[in-house]
């Protein structure tokens, strides 16, 4: 996962989660080429971090079962 986080945010194409509400309260994920990136929809002043794919796959499959 070299240089995930050299990726400009504001490059990416974020998607929020169909179940978050609208007051924007949420998570909000970003696919790039080694990771996906994760930030606070509601405070975006702090940062993103990243995951590899596999570990956000995991995790979403759990958070939905």
């Amino acid at each position: 996962m070299d240089n995930v986080n050299m990726v400009d945010p504001n490059a990416l194409r974020w998607r929020k989660s169909t179940y978050s509400n609208n007051a924007g309260d949420c998570v909000e994920a970003a696919p790039t080429a080694s990771a996906v990136s994760v930030r606070d929809s509601k405070d975006l002043t702090v940062g993103t971090f990243a995951v590899p794919h596999t570990s956000w796959a995991r995790l979403t499959e759990v958070l939905k079962s």
